[in-house]
């Protein structure tokens, strides 16, 4: 962190005015209701793609009652699973997402999604509106496609270009933009899905050059995509997903559309290098989704997805559902979080399963990884407590040995933290969502994920995090006789938490003072 200078110190003050005039200003902004619009569905599976025959008569069986899953362990094979979809999309392309940003990846998959539309298909986007600010003109050059329809979650009244400015903006509306859709979706023609913990920009790839991400999602085929189809329909149905021309009063043309696709070209054009490597080629696509068909590991799978009619209801359906499945697991749980911060109730679940004999494992990020240093300073307020309880505790090196696995060559960034949301329970159960061990995922944001009953799925998954787990990759926190903690990994043994600099330590300490856990 920076010195102080005067300079500084004056850009804080006229900040601190600033936001002081907002927040009189604020007074007067008007709020947003829950609308009607004209339903609209999900289509029903293309029987007609020789395709998707390929694909389906690939699976290891023809039991439809079963769902298939493949992992996407890194963001190279998973980019390239989201490519392969839209690509391969003959009738319709779903997209549910809380960060999409313009950068290299989001431009390509955006770029992709155009020339998708141009072949007919239906395209559905909805995105969350925290991360918009500034977006307005490439969302409505979008919409302006006749076979793109998008729409915004939750929008924010007053919209202005930054995304701090817009919550103090319509701070007289808090209680309802503080509550955001968290949910990550692919869906093309009704057969394939992608569900998991990536947001679409750059580090959840492993193309970023200031940070990158562990991350993970899972391709899902069979008997859950339907209902997937049918959660995406939730939130497109529910009132609080407005079209974009309603909530951004201005104007596109096809002048708009066309200098969009320039653009979106320019900056995807960073990644053709990377897809000339690694991109299938479109004469062996058939191949290609017959071999992961072939691949594909079977499961009962059940989705776990939070109302968006969040006025009468906090949105905790799939917390309450995932805390069931920790309390029912009499061996052991390994549960992979970006963000850990202990409810009361996440704390006496973790107590009553170590109580009766269950194994108990955490891994989360470090201050030295993490991309959310107040998240962190809530999160070390409990890390005694779970220790105490006999949990054991790990959190991410941003050296991680394993991080060459995550971040494409030619891309190593800065900074390497975790954004996973994975729960591994006895050798049967696995879940993978959204859903943070946070407040914020557990009683403030909608989420979603699939817990499936698998013994293959369970295991190519715990196999999939061993590294993470290693003293190469991670720090296992521990207690003295003393009550003091220490950070524990192949090469050293720290006695503070590891900090990636004194300037990250000074803001731990600040955002520690603060009563923030329940915000996190």
């Amino acid at each position: 962190m920076p010195y102080l200078t005067y300079k500084s110190l004056m850009n804080l003050i006229v900040r601190y005015v600033y936001l002081m005039l907002l927040l009189v200003l604020s007074a007067c902004s008007t709020t947003i209701q829950v609308h009607s619009e004209p339903p609209s569905y999900a289509l029903e599976q293309n029987k007609s793609s020789t395709t998707w025959q390929s694909f389906n008569n690939s699976l290891p069986n023809d039991n439809k009652d079963t769902s298939w899953f493949s992992l996407l362990n890194t963001g190279q094979v998973s980019l390239i699973r989201r490519l392969a979809i839209i690509d391969t999309a003959e009738t319709s392309i779903d997209a549910q997402y809380f960060l999409w940003l313009e950068d290299a990846v989001g431009s390509l998959l955006f770029e992709r999604l155009l020339a998708a539309a141009d072949r007919g298909v239906r395209v559905r986007l909805l995105l969350d509106d925290s991360f918009l600010a500034g977006e307005d003109s490439v969302i409505l050059a979008l919409e302006e496609h006749q076979n793109i329809h998008v729409r915004i979650y939750n929008p924010f009244a007053i919209r202005g270009t930054n995304m701090a400015a817009r919550y103090v903006e319509n701070i007289n509306d808090f209680s309802r933009t503080n509550h955001r859709m968290h949910n990550k979706l692919l869906i093309a023609d009704s057969t394939v899905a992608i569900v998991g913990g990536r947001n679409i920009a750059n580090e959840y790839f492993g193309f970023g050059k200031v940070r990158n991400f562990r991350d993970f999602d899972l391709l899902a085929a069979g008997k859950v995509v339907p209902e997937l189809s049918n959660g995406f329909d939730l939130f497109w149905n529910s009132g609080w997903a407005f079209p974009v021309p309603e909530i951004v009063h201005k104007y596109a043309s096809d002048t708009d559309l066309t200098q969009l696709k320039k653009d979106l070209r320019y900056k995807a054009s960073h990644l053709d290098h990377w897809q000339e490597m690694y991109q299938m080629n479109s004469r062996t696509r058939q191949q290609s989704w017959q071999d992961t068909a072939k691949g594909m590991l079977s499961g009962d799978a059940k989705l776990l997805i939070d109302t968006p009619h969040f006025e009468t209801k906090l949105p905790t359906q799939v917390s309450e559902h995932l805390l069931q499945a920790l309390r029912a697991s009499n061996e052991e749980i390994i549960a992979v979080s970006a963000y850990l911060i202990m409810t009361d109730e996440l704390l006496n679940t973790t107590q009553l399963a170590i109580d009766n004999g269950v194994k108990v494992s955490f891994l989360t990020n470090s201050l030295s990884s993490t991309n959310h240093v107040a998240a962190h300073s809530a999160y070390r307020h409990h890390r005694k407590d779970l220790l105490r309880l006999g949990a054991n505790l790990y959190t991410v090196r941003s050296d991680a040995a394993n991080r060459e696995e995550h971040e494409v060559i030619g891309f190593y960034a800065e900074q390497f933290g975790l954004h996973s949301k994975v729960t591994i329970l006895d050798k049967e159960k696995v879940f993978v969502g959204t859903l943070n061990l946070d407040p914020r995922s557990m009683l403030l944001n909608t989420e979603m994920g699939l817990l499936i009953n698998s013994y293959e799925l369970n295991a190519a998954v715990r196999e999939a995090f061993i590294p993470d787990f290693s003293p190469q990759s991670s720090w296992q926190l521990q207690l003295t006789e003393n009550d003091q903690l220490r950070w524990y990994s192949s090469d050293k043994v720290l006695t503070q938490q590891p900090a990636g600099d004194t300037g990250q330590r000074i803001m731990d300490f600040i955002y520690g003072l603060l009563p923030i856990d329940l915000e996190m």
